[in-house]
């Protein structure tokens, strides 16, 4: 593997191979100048790693082909309107949802998932527990919860006893 060269030894080797081919480029037109000015400049620019270049060749060919099928099968997103007065950054990009959103931090929209739950208003005026009321229950669950309550209540005392003592 090659070492990497900074780019001052780089620009210090160039300068040597103009040095060298000062003059010769113009004035003598023949083959053996030409090759030795050619094996100057490859001898000083330094040779891309072949894995490194087939990598990268690699990953162009798969953006390639992914921005292909995105094309192909584009779903038409329509990014809402704001209303006057809200921040857009508290709405959720639509393209970012559909993972299309070009933009990325230059778009005005929000790229936060959690923006949606924590945008939403708690509605305390509405009960969302299931239906099911302490009317409903027959005698064995009701026996069952009494029960429970009362095992809760016994430990609580027993622990603050204990506390208290100590």
């Amino acid at each position: 593997m090659l070492p990497k060269q900074s780019k001052a030894d780089l620009a210090k080797k160039q300068k040597v191979v103009e040095d060298k081919t000062f003059g010769q480029k113009n004035k003598n037109k023949s083959k053996n100048v030409q090759k030795y000015v050619q094996s100057l400049k490859q001898s000083v620019e330094p040779r891309p790693d072949p894995t490194k270049v087939a990598v990268k060749k690699k990953k162009e060919e798969e953006k390639a082909r992914e921005k292909e099928l995105n094309d192909l099968f584009k779903v038409a997103v329509t990014q809402p309107k704001v209303p006057v007065g809200v921040d857009p950054k508290s709405i959720l990009c639509e393209f970012f949802k559909a993972r299309q959103c070009q933009k990325g931090f230059k778009c005005k929209f929000s790229h936060d998932l959690n923006i949606q739950r924590k945008g939403e208003k708690i509605d305390i005026y509405s009960d969302k527990r299931d239906g099911e009321t302490m009317e409903d229950w027959d005698q064995e669950t009701l026996e069952k919860v009494v029960e429970a309550i009362y095992i809760v209540h016994t430990l609580n005392n027993i622990l603050s006893i204990t506390i208290t003592q100590l």
